[in-house]
């Protein structure tokens, strides 16, 4: 299985395989859950966001009303573990904080913050043990839907125009973050570069050597993203709901980390996002269709004459 489209497909079958690969492997997942805890949930999500990114390109033919339907039923199934993966993400990036400051061996900096976010994802672990038994029926339901989609008549160019749209979006989200840096507008932007990824990914047999480059760089500025984004969302869990009894040093010490650890990420994601999206949409999306037209060059020449 790979998140690729392939040579020997029309873009509606590879799509539709797309689709049903996506949806196998989170099925897999609910019904035989991994043993290390937070995988089940964190791969699951990530199987529904790479479907999500790849229904994204098959939106023109199959039509904005059914794209969108089944873009909320998707975002309907990962909400039922939000809870559970946003009570990890904090348990887990308070871990890699305390690793980055000594190592495992090191004392614990924050010991009083970490029990009550053990605390805290223990208590979402009861509360939503049974959202695999809840998620299984959806899915399965949203892989007979997806089924029936009418791609027939899916080109390579309506791909490459979400494509390039997708693109379009992340250097807009971009300006947004130049012209007001908050948390909001870069988590926004987050997201479209991350769907940016998804999508060269699916698209890299078109220019294996380019595009496997360009796919790199989304990778790499989504992990920036990605890690500054959790270092915020730690630090909302006390700016918004208040500092509880007996944190309060920890929780200055810890404002105090994150704060100076953000602001270098967002100067490193943001740099690398101006050089990344550098280029005008308009070129961007040209030298996508010129991949199309030398793939599909070479294609015709690797055919077999016929006799």
């Amino acid at each position: 299985m790979s998140y690729r489209l392939k040579s020997k497909e029309q873009p509606s079958q590879g799509l539709k395989r797309i689709f049903r690969e996506e949806i196998d492997s989170a099925l897999r997942l609910c019904r035989h859950a991994a043993k290390q805890r937070g995988v089940t949930v964190h791969e699951t999500r990530k199987h529904l966001k790479k479907l999500r990114a790849a229904l994204r390109l098959a939106a023109a033919q199959a039509g904005k009303d059914r794209h969108a339907r089944e873009d909320r039923s998707l975002s309907q199934i990962a909400k039922l573990v939000s809870h559970l993966r946003d009570a990890h993400v904090r348990l887990q990036t308070l871990t890699h904080i305390r690793e980055d400051m000594g190592g495992q061996s090191a004392t614990q900096p924050f010991p009083k913050i970490e029990e009550l976010l053990s605390m805290e994802r223990e208590s979402f672990s009861a509360a939503f043990a049974g959202w695999r038994k809840q998620a299984i029926p959806k899915l399965e339901a949203a892989e007979k839907r997806l089924s029936g989609w009418p791609l027939d008549e899916t080109t390579w160019k309506q791909v490459c125009g979400s494509v390039a749209k997708s693109y379009r979006r992340g250097r807009a989200a971009l300006a947004k973050v130049f012209e007001k840096p908050t948390p909001e507008n870069f988590h926004a932007w987050r997201k479209k570069v991350k769907e940016l990824w998804y999508h060269l990914r699916l698209l890299e047999p078109l220019n294996r050597v380019v595009l496997k480059k360009i796919a790199g760089d989304a990778k790499t500025l989504g992990e920036l993203l990605g890690l500054e984004h959790d270092f915020a969302f730690l630090l909302a869990r006390f700016d918004q709901e208040g500092t509880e009894p007996g944190l309060g040093d920890e929780c200055a010490a810890l404002r105090k980390l994150i704060r100076k650890r953000s602001a270098k990420l967002k100067r490193d994601a943001t740099e690398l996002g101006r050089r990344f999206y550098a280029e005008p949409p308009k070129a961007f999306a040209k030298r996508i269709s010129i991949f199309i037209k030398d793939w599909k060059s070479k294609k015709k020449k690797r055919r077999p004459a016929k006799k």
